[in-house]
């Protein structure tokens, strides 16, 4: 099946983008895509190859997948189990590139893929993205 694709223009450079897209993935999340959203208090991406990938409630932590790549202001990768059953994850990979001659601006892809008989009947459920994108790049525009 084809992945699911977006892409999105941010008010930041690529490396700053990575940074909020992965380590500050828990301040643009919206908390009612999470298994509790009272609980939810924020997602814990460890940064590395072979990390994990923790959605934060309140004591209690949730695994929803493994940092399979880590390039810094260019590339971020992690397998994805969020309401999936996690032996047939699905994937997710974003790259980050700076706009040449338009300083401060940089184009994100997107790609929620990883889909196949075992997990494609739960596709359709992941139309959400265009939100959350738009909370990524509203945090991006208001970083510090």
């Amino acid at each position: 099946m084809e992945p699911i694709r977006h892409a999105v223009s941010v008010a930041s450079s690529a490396a700053d983008a990575f940074a909020v897209f992965t380590t500050a993935m828990g301040t643009w999340w919206d908390p009612d895509h999470s298994p509790d959203a009272a609980a939810f208090t924020g997602i814990e991406v460890e940064p590395r190859v072979g990390g994990a990938v923790e959605m934060v409630l309140g004591r209690a932590r949730q695994s929803f997948g493994t940092v399979t790549a880590w390039e810094p202001g260019a590339r971020y990768a992690q397998t994805f189990w969020l309401a999936l059953d996690p032996a047939y994850p699905t994937t997710l990979e974003v790259t980050f590139e700076d706009v040449e001659d338009v300083e401060g601006v940089c184009e994100v892809r997107f790609e929620h893929g990883g889909w196949y008989a075992e997990n494609g009947s739960e596709r359709a459920r992941y139309g959400d993205w265009p939100h959350l994108l738009g909370r990524f790049a509203a945090a991006c525009a208001t970083r510090d």
